[in-house]
């Protein structure tokens, strides 16, 4: 055996044992060659299973495309049927914020309810309204996955707020915190702050607008994009679920559960993604019912990375690690930090599962796609399997140059990840 072969070997034989360590669990490995697509490493790669925030990939890669990059989410005010009555109308921006001015908040650049205000004053000459009607009635279906999320991610964690068509900053009690409690009348949140601003003490109710009743004011929110960009770089939940149901929303679909379900899947089929297996309970990730396997995950990867149709957006926003990146500064840390800014990619928790997907580029300077997911029941967040997902993706990035030199892809034992 040469010098080189042996190097290769031991590079193998190195990825195989990161591949195989006992703290990825049930792991689902795929790891696919970014210029040919060819499969080099796999392990049970094509048995869906949860997918945490990685779902988020699928929701903002459908947005893309079916919204558009540059579509901005509207937030209206329409007259009511009454005299001095007017109709608060919620298009689906939960980044709507209450906080004034160029305050700062935790979505970047939001619509303002102040602005949306003075627009509605404005409008009436100066006189507040007497009445305020709330429509949320855009998103159809459950607010809440009575089956699948805990009320605790709502106070005190504060992962995501009940869904409504209308709400501000998350619904979060500081709008601009991550983490913070959400209430349980985000609708009735966004009124109350819509009415301080107007003045006057009008009378607060749900309700909607005549039909072709006359818009007097609106706001709308950033683009597509720059709100893809939010949900891949902070994981929000909150965004992701208004996303998806406006994807079923402009696809025909109900804007529900079951509605997201069936345009998310359809979407994925344009792309050509494989969708042997997939179930999709939410927009989020947060639901562990949801079933995707590596493959669909990393096929979307790989046509993102390859910029077919819109989908170069979804890859220039997925978040980078290295100091000056977006990725969570509890990744690739310690002797991980190897790998510097060569990473790119979206994480994913929840109790049962540590997912991480993206491009990992190699010290030979080729492109790897991945997706790795740790399987496994009680998962805490700072679990030892985090640890072992970074551990095989800084590993793609030392020797995974080894793997492009072999002409069969590394299957591993799927028996393990049953």
């Amino acid at each position: 055996m040469t010098a080189s072969s042996e190097t290769t070997a031991s590079a193998l034989s190195a990825l195989e044992s990161l591949a195989r360590d006992d703290r990825l669990g049930r792991a689902r490995i795929l790891v696919l060659d970014a210029t040919t697509g060819r499969r080099l490493m796999e392990r049970a790669a094509e048995r869906p299973a949860e997918t945490a925030s990685v779902m988020k990939t699928i929701t903002c890669a459908a947005a893309l495309d079916v919204l558009g990059p540059d579509h901005r989410i509207e937030t209206r005010v329409l007259r009511g049927g009454l005299p001095d009555e007017i109709v608060l109308v919620g298009g689906g921006d939960v980044t709507l914020s209450r906080v004034p001015g160029d305050g700062e908040t935790f979505y970047p650049e939001p619509a303002r309810l102040d602005r949306l205000a003075r627009l509605v004053l404005d409008a009436l000459g100066g006189v507040p309204p007497r009445r305020i009607l709330l429509d949320d009635t855009l998103f159809a279906g459950s607010e809440w996955r009575d089956d699948q999320w805990e009320e605790e991610d709502r106070d005190p964690g504060g992962y995501i707020p009940r869904i409504s068509a209308l709400q501000v900053d998350g619904d979060r009690d500081d709008p601009t915190a991550d983490e913070t409690p959400r209430s349980t009348d985000p609708t009735r949140r966004a009124g109350l702050a819509f009415a301080g601003f107007l003045g006057g003490a009008p009378e607060i109710a749900l309700g909607s607008a005549p039909k072709g009743a006359e818009q007097i004011a609106a706001v709308r929110s950033p683009p597509v994009k720059t709100l893809v960009e939010e949900t891949l770089r902070s994981s929000d939940n909150a965004l992701a679920e208004a996303l998806a149901r406006l994807v079923a929303l402009a696809s025909g679909q109900e804007p529900s559960f079951a509605g997201l379900d069936r345009a998310l899947r359809a979407a994925l089929a344009r792309f050509g993604v494989p969708l042997d297996g997939v179930e999709l309970l939410d927009g989020s990730g947060l639901s562990a019912g949801t079933r995707v396997p590596a493959t669909t995950i990393a096929d979307l990867v790989l046509r993102a990375y390859r910029r077919e149709g819109v989908l170069g957006h979804l890859d220039d926003r997925l978040t980078r690690s290295g100091p000056h990146g977006t990725m969570s500064r509890e990744r690739f840390v310690g002797a991980n930090s190897v790998v510097g800014d060569a990473v790119r990619g979206k994480t994913g928790f929840i109790g049962s599962v540590h997912s991480l997907a993206g491009v990992v580029r190699t010290a030979g300077g080729a492109d790897l796609i991945f997706a790795v997911f740790a399987m496994g029941a009680g998962m805490p967040h700072d679990a030892e399997a985090r640890t072992a997902v970074d551990d095989l993706v800084a590993g793609l990035h030392l020797q995974g140059d080894a793997l492009l030199g072999v002409s069969d892809p590394v299957v591993l034992d799927a028996a393990c990840a049953a």
